[in-house]
């Protein structure tokens, strides 16, 4: 009921306050599990996605938001689950693990925070790899525009800006067992799918990265093209 009645608020919100825009929805995978990776602008990102999936899926948030007792209620209510974001909650990763062997749909932003640096987005942890490797599930990109110009990170207001939020086509991975000696090629694998994800915004807003759309599309890749 909770998530429900979340659902509804957060889209028509969107969609008469900052004329949301969902596109691509198509490209959603019918069967579970899959994940959803995006992009994190800001701290408005994840009340975007109303705009594109319609489905009940998990997520996780940082450990930190769990304290605040309100949003810690709601957090559980609306099946986001805590994190430590180290990488040291092996607890929690096999939780989620399990939830996506059991046909769930995984929302993530790999890139765990909304500070940039020199221009640059952080490095993308490679969690939700392990996580699609393990459980041999599809990666559904997901671009979001616009998020960072309404509440940049430290702003506690909301300005205006037209929300535009992309669905791209689902991504396999070429399968790499997930032990520390592929760690490099994990995070390729992260890195590209990354890109996939800025791709789908429009130029002028896409982030400069480490990778290049010209290596994502090589021969090289390490990715494969989904398969209905």
């Amino acid at each position: 009921m909770v998530f429900t009645i979340s659902f509804i608020l957060f889209y028509y919100f969107l969609k008469i306050i900052f004329a949301g825009e969902g596109i691509g929805q198509h490209n959603l995978p019918y069967k579970k599990p899959y994940i959803v990776v995006f992009n994190h602008n800001s701290n408005f990102d994840i009340l975007t996605l109303p705009l594109v999936i319609k489905s009940t899926g998990i997520g996780m948030g940082k450990q930190e938001l769990f304290k605040v007792p309100f949003l810690r209620w709601w957090l559980h209510k609306i099946r986001v689950y805590p994190i430590i974001r180290d990488g040291t909650d092996i607890e929690g990763f096999r939780k989620i693990e399990n939830l996506l062997k059991t046909g769930e749909i995984l929302i993530i932003s790999p890139e765990g925070t909304r500070k940039w640096k020199n221009g640059q987005p952080p490095r993308p942890k490679t969690g939700f790899i392990r996580l699609a490797q393990n459980v041999k599930c599809p990666i559904v990109p997901v671009g979001i525009t616009r998020t960072r110009d309404i509440l940049p990170p430290g702003s506690k207001f909301l300005n205006w800006s037209k929300i535009v939020v992309k669905v791209g086509e689902p991504i396999i991975l070429v399968p790499i067992e997930t032990k520390q000696e592929n760690r490099d090629l994990l995070q390729q694998q992260a890195n590209q799918v990354m890109q996939h994800v800025y791709n789908l915004m429009p130029v002028w807003a896409r982030p400069s990265t480490e990778i290049s759309e010209e290596i994502v599309n090589k021969k090289s890749s390490l990715l494969l093209p989904y398969k209905k």
